[in-house]
């Protein structure tokens, strides 16, 4: 299990740096600009790996690649969205909150209700939520609403992975999550009021390159194949480091202070996450 949990720290990793550079791309362009050329990237640096597939996509690959890709559509929009407004680091931290989403989606499928202790651990989540959103002067503004509804995105195509990875091909349901995104964000780039226009700035293409291949096609095909050895929620608890990754990467390129606030907020979030996943767990 060793490998499988290595790839999973690398995917979230590429994560956690995407938080950051999509704040940088998004200095020059609009999201659905971004968004574009991020999955055209990431399509287009998966035909080799296509190409040594060895088969074609079939009929199932692609409606679950599909369906899959639709539920990265709501996520990768509404986090990009709030990436407007919100420091990556702070944007990370909201959507580590997918773990209570995930709880929540267990006890929904199974028919039961939530304990004792998971509504603490909730309520923990939220305290440190809180204290984390006020150490940045924030209210409950449209950038924190739209990153949250973001993170139940992550916790429905979480959940839902795990029922696809066992009899579809990694590589094919991958490309199909990546080509259904480009094609979303190429339709949205057509409403009025967007549009798709080249970046001038290197680092906007640096930026696109490495969400495109890194946090994107790679980081997605190592999630997937981590899962069907770890399991779903095995790679949630792991998925909770992107914070982590995020506040470091922020720290290094935007000086990002935060204040004693901040620190008790996340480890008061940590904390409640680490209970959660245990209780997960022992739900399997």
């Amino acid at each position: 299990m060793l490998i499988p949990t290595l790839s999973t720290i690398l995917a979230t990793a590429f994560w956690g740096a995407s938080f950051v550079l999509t704040k940088l791309a998004l200095q020059e362009m609009q999201p659905t600009t971004f968004l574009f050329w991020r999955f055209l990237i990431a399509t287009l640096s998966m035909l080799p790996s296509l190409a040594t597939y060895g088969g074609y996509l079939r009929q199932k690959a692609l409606v679950q690649g599909v369906q899959l890709g639709l539920l990265q559509v709501g996520l990768m929009f509404l986090q990009t969205l709030g990436l407007q407004t919100l420091s990556p680091s702070l944007s990370a931290f909201l959507s580590g909150f997918f773990i209570v989403f995930v709880l929540f989606i267990k006890f929904i499928t199974q028919g039961r209700l939530p304990g004792q202790v998971d509504v603490l651990s909730t309520l923990t989540c939220l305290a440190g939520l809180a204290l984390l959103t006020h150490s940045y002067g924030l209210v409950w503004e449209m950038g924190i609403l739209y990153t949250l509804g973001g993170a139940f995105f992550v916790a429905l195509h979480t959940y839902l992975l795990d029922t696809y990875i066992a009899d579809t091909h990694v590589t094919a349901l991958t490309f199909v999550q990546m080509l259904t995104l480009a094609l979303f964000a190429g339709f949205t780039s057509l409403w009025p009021g967007n549009g798709i226009h080249l970046p001038v700035q290197i680092a906007s293409w640096g930026a696109i390159l490495f969400c495109g291949t890194f946090s994107s096609s790679i980081a997605c095909w190592l999630q997937a194949s981590a899962q069907k050895h770890l399991g779903a929620f095995k790679v949630a608890m792991i998925l909770m480091l992107e914070p982590v990754f995020a506040t470091v990467f922020t720290y290094w390129v935007w000086a990002e202070p935060l204040d004693g606030y901040a620190y008790l907020g996340m480890a008061l979030m940590i904390g409640a996450v680490a209970i959660i996943n245990r209780r997960i767990e022992a739900l399997t």
